[in-house]
């Protein structure tokens, strides 16, 4: 499957790609450390400014910080909550539009 999926591990302001559909998924940091939790409104605002550039991707990610929504600019399409041990978390869908049918 290399030829079908490719990886990036890199900073997230960094986040970019040439196709013009796709999914992101990604399971940033929870914040679970005090100084951690100060940088998550940050690591989420840029995140939604990639994913703004990315229009017709869709974005899918882990966390247990709830500011997500807020800090992305969007309303989720689909929010599940799901436990990561005893960690509450949530797995949160922003669905792009569907790529065209191929012929």
């Amino acid at each position: 499957v290399d030829h079908l999926i490719h990886f990036q591990e890199r900073d997230m302001k960094d986040l970019s790609h040439p196709k013009k559909y796709g999914f992101i998924i990604t399971n940033p940091p929870y914040g679970e450390r005090l100084e951690e939790k100060e940088a998550l409104p940050a690591l989420y605002k840029t995140l939604g400014e990639r994913y703004k550039s990315l229009d017709s991707w869709s974005l899918y990610l882990i966390t247990s910080y709830e500011g997500v929504e807020g800090d992305i600019g969007r309303k989720a399409d689909k929010n599940r909550k799901i436990y990561n041990g005893m960690l509450k978390t949530y797995f949160y869908q922003f669905m792009g539009p569907k790529p065209p049918r191929r012929k």
